[in-house]
């Protein structure tokens, strides 16, 4: 299959062009094709019966979360058969491979098991374990939000743009909280959530981290935290965040990489600061 700027609608392709087969093939074209079709068949499912297992203590999975990945890596290998595929519902290759997809098929499933309508695709590319092209799609509302690294963030092709607020009493949150019986639960978001409500405008937890992290990029929210995730669930916001001209680093202040399990991300560098702070302040007085 060969992709081309008309497969994607005009959305700006990747700098980072590689040569496959003998052809040129623009990585961002690839993972908006692999996200796109992934998300018709969440979309074509939404509030049909739903094959549900647990995979943990708290986390489940649905059959469309492992026909969506099945879906995404069958686009990806057959552009890129080198690549390595990094899938949250299984599809593992070595992580130090040059080129990493990092993908997340149905971030959101407990969201989408419920019929509500907020959960999104997730896709980023990593080369030599940094992330250099994200990709998030919302099939419900047909969003595409894209970075790639040193071109910007975009909306459905239009170049993200907004003025950032500069203090939390105007800033927006998600704030991500894990199941209190869940295995390694941190337990950090809440004891911050303490600190910082008093000080907020506004606090939600969505349900969806990537797509929440894309709502930071785009200044739909300001600021996001969540103390427990994977690289699936945050390369790509992180990238987008960051193109657009935020911060994002872990609760520790190191900057995000693929063995991240936190992430502080805002659309500006003071509201970060104040986050970030709080973070390290509940660090080092953890509660019981």
């Amino acid at each position: 299959m060969q992709y081309t700027a008309e497969d994607v609608q005009g959305i700006p392709l990747c700098i980072y062009t590689l040569t496959t087969k003998g052809s040129h093939v623009e990585p961002t074209a690839v993972a908006i094709e692999a996200a796109h079709q992934a998300g018709e068949l969440i979309r074509r499912q939404f509030h049909r019966p739903q094959q549900i297992s647990l995979k943990g203590v708290t986390d489940i999975v649905t059959q469309v979360d492992r026909d969506a990945e099945d879906l995404i890596v069958r686009v990806i290998h057959d552009a890129f058969p080198q690549h390595g595929v990094w899938g949250e519902e299984g599809t593992a290759t070595r992580h130090d491979d040059k080129y990493l997809w990092v993908i997340d098929p149905l971030d959101g499933t407990k969201n989408y098991a419920k019929g509500i309508p907020f959960f999104c695709v997730s896709i980023a590319l990593a080369v030599d374990g940094q992330p250099v092209l994200g990709i998030i799609y919302d099939p419900i509302h047909d969003e595409t939000f894209s970075a790639e690294r040193g071109k910007g963030t975009h909306l459905n092709g239009v170049r993200v743009r907004f003025v950032p607020k500069t203090s939390l009493e105007q800033a927006s949150v998600y704030f991500g909280l894990n199941p209190y019986r869940r295995p390694g639960n941190p337990g950090l978001a809440l004891p911050m959530l303490r600190r910082l409500y008093p000080l907020l405008d506004m606090v939600r937890d969505s349900g969806s981290a990537a797509l929440s992290l894309a709502y930071v990029a785009c200044g739909r929210l300001d600021i996001a935290y969540h103390d427990r995730l994977n690289a699936w669930d945050m390369l790509a916001g992180v990238l987008q965040i960051q193109e657009s001209g935020g911060v994002a680093t872990e609760f520790s202040g190191r900057p995000i990489s693929l063995a991240s399990r936190d992430v502080i991300a805002a659309n500006a560098q003071p509201l970060h600061a104040e986050v970030l702070r709080v973070a390290q302040e509940v660090m080092a007085n953890p509660p019981p």
